[in-house]
């Protein structure tokens, strides 16, 4: 649906490098770009959000929100999503793939990639839990001696923990490859209107 929209050329280009011959093909405008109604896309309330599983792609999941596998442009698009390979979670067996291939110098299982200073507070009036973790040095993280405090307030008691993790390479693209797992969608009431906005757009 997306690249429908998009205008036609007349392109020449050499099919024969020795003979300088020349074929003519009609293809895409692919640099055509488009920015659609802010207003739409900037509310929050137009948004559903997605946990993707392991091996689903943009289509299979506009193909169970939308009924449209086409319509994976709209998985796409609203999640900034330049690159499907790079910007997309990657399966189990292509993520571990992946490592072996950029990582072929080190053990990426006990390299450390970074150290971080992890702060956990527990408030026991909300049942909540905040976790701030702060990047830190070496040195910091060798002579960080972690700790847990208590606090009383009358809307109840705060713990407050302070510990240290050292962050292997493996460690680090896990989390980044998962990272991309919350998606939003768009609201299937606005796709229609989107949709046209694309069409308008592109005439």
């Amino acid at each position: 649906m997306y690249f429908k929209q998009h205008p036609t050329f007349v392109y020449d280009f050499k099919y024969n490098v020795r003979t300088n011959e020349v074929k003519t093909s009609i293809v895409k405008d692919i640099t055509r770009n488009v920015r659609f109604r802010k207003e739409i896309l900037e509310n929050v309330t137009a948004y559903d959000y997605y946990d993707v599983q392991d091996g689903e792609t943009p289509e299979i999941i506009a193909d169970k929100y939308y009924n449209d596998s086409y319509r994976y442009w709209l998985v796409t698009m609203v999640n900034n999503i330049l690159d499907p390979q790079w910007g997309w979670p990657l399966s189990g067996k292509n993520f571990e793939d992946y490592i072996s291939e950029k990582y072929t110098d080190v053990n990426p299982y006990n390299t450390v990639h970074h150290y971080e200073k992890v702060i956990t507070q527990y408030e026991s009036g909300t049942q909540t839990t905040t976790v701030n973790r702060i990047e830190i040095d070496e040195d910091t993280y060798n002579n960080l001696v972690e700790s847990t405090h208590s606090y009383t307030f009358s809307s109840g008691t705060t713990a407050v923990s302070v510990t240290k993790n050292s962050v292997t390479l493996y460690q680090y693209e896990y989390d980044l490859n998962e990272s991309k797992r919350n998606i939003k969608l768009l609201k299937k009431e606005f796709a229609n209107q989107i949709e046209q906005n694309l069409i308008d757009l592109m005439k």
